[in-house]
């Protein structure tokens, strides 16, 4: 009896706990001028999340951090909190018009009185996901509250640095975060902008390439690497490069490449390096797959044949817009390279994908095998190889 006794109370404890872990925020089933009346008669803010049933970011949210005991815990005190999906032909998508949504998540924050104060948006960490629910909180970190000092013509240093950082999560065309930065910056002395602080803020912005902040950082590296990890600052300059190449190739803006390549000349370490990566990004952005193809390929036989990154991501480009029947053997020839860095589930069921693609398919049944087991052994989910195994057998037995 008594062990019985003990095994119900900890069963108890153990169903508590759990009950606890799963708490969730609160939303209000009612409409959105219900809500608004209600955060009227309460005094209380209202938190508004926005997304759509095909969004990935937005089930990785809810089920990992709205879920969350802190997270649950800080925005039912805090907040009247609604959800609206956006692509419901209704209220939804009505109130995305109205307040120009254009990613997912987006995370809208308004006062009692209905008036907004804040934006965030994207999947994140819970810890955060509350820091953007206590910025919208506090006036002056607030990004709509912010911006009226901005129009109002506030452009003190203070006001200039809250507000640019506050425009980083505002995914919106007619965003003035680069402006403001711009401006917040020609506030700061030679001496002021070495500080640690505006050291981070530069580091943390991603900007334009001709912006200055960008141009900042590029011309002076060594003044990051005390402040992060050496790899860190090698990393957001080589992603300026081939962010800024796709970007020409794009608009067959051949002079943007040259300023890249001379920047790439003047600053960077990895120069040769970094000139091939700048012409291979430049033909995808131009969707010139064969080009992009070749360039990746050669690459990987030299400067490149330990950078899987690369490989993969043209690979990826390659299986969803290349067509001829020769670019796609290119792209056969990459994930060769991949697969003799590391044969992973990814990258085993792409190889595979393309083998069958270019009518290799004993190949292809042989490697997506090999994933399929890969798959088991990781615990990865295995649906897209285990069709292509299927596709395979039922050809072969006709």
């Amino acid at each position: 009896m008594k062990t019985l006794l003990t095994l119900l109370i900890l069963l108890s404890t153990i169903m508590v706990c759990k009950s606890q872990q799963e708490k969730n925020i609160e939303f209000f089933s009612s409409s959105w001028s219900e809500t608004l009346n209600r955060a009227r008669k309460e005094s209380k803010p209202i938190f508004l999340y926005t997304y759509t049933s095909s969004c990935r970011f937005c089930r990785q949210m809810e089920k990992e951090v709205f879920s969350n005991k802190e997270v649950s815990d800080f925005y039912n005190s805090n907040f009247i909190s609604h959800k609206i999906d956006i692509e419901d032909g209704a209220e939804g998508e009505a109130l995305a018009g109205k307040y120009a949504i254009v990613g997912f998540p987006t995370y809208l924050y308004f006062d009692k009185n209905g008036m907004q104060v804040h934006q965030s948006g994207s999947a994140k960490p819970a810890e955060e996901f509350i820091f953007d629910g206590k910025n919208a909180l506090n006036p002056e970190t607030s990004l709509f509250t912010l911006k009226r000092q901005y129009d109002n013509g506030d452009r003190s240093p203070d006001l200039l640095y809250n507000y640019s950082v506050a425009l980083t999560s505002y995914h919106h065309k007619d965003s003035p975060e680069e402006k403001v930065v711009k401006e917040y910056l020609e506030t700061q002395s030679t001496q002021q902008l070495e500080s640690t602080k505006n050291i981070k803020y530069i580091f943390t912005r991603h900007l334009s390439f001709n912006s200055p902040a960008t141009q900042y950082f590029l011309k002076n590296q060594n003044k990051f690497i005390p402040s992060f990890e050496d790899n860190a600052v090698e990393r957001k300059a080589e992603k300026i490069i081939t962010r800024t190449s796709s970007i020409a190739g794009r608009n067959s803006d051949i002079q943007l490449l040259d300023q890249i390549e001379k920047s790439i000349s003047a600053n960077l370490k990895d120069k040769s390096r970094l000139t091939t990566l700048a012409r291979i990004y430049y033909h995808q952005g131009q969707r010139n797959w064969s080009k992009y193809a070749a360039a990746t390929l050669e690459y990987s036989r030299g400067q490149g044949k330990d950078d899987m990154q690369t490989m993969y991501e043209t690979a990826i480009y390659l299986k969803h817009f290349a067509k001829d029947t020769q670019t796609l053997e290119l792209g056969v020839q990459i994930m060769e390279k991949v697969i003799k860095l590391e044969e992973s589930y990814k990258n085993l069921n792409l190889y595979a994908q393309f083998q069958h693609t270019v009518g290799k398919d004993k190949q292809a049944l042989k490697t997506a095998r090999e994933a399929i087991e890969v798959a088991k052994k990781s615990g990865e989910e295995s649906s897209e190889a285990n069709e292509l195994v299927v596709k395979l057998q039922i050809a072969d037995e006709k």
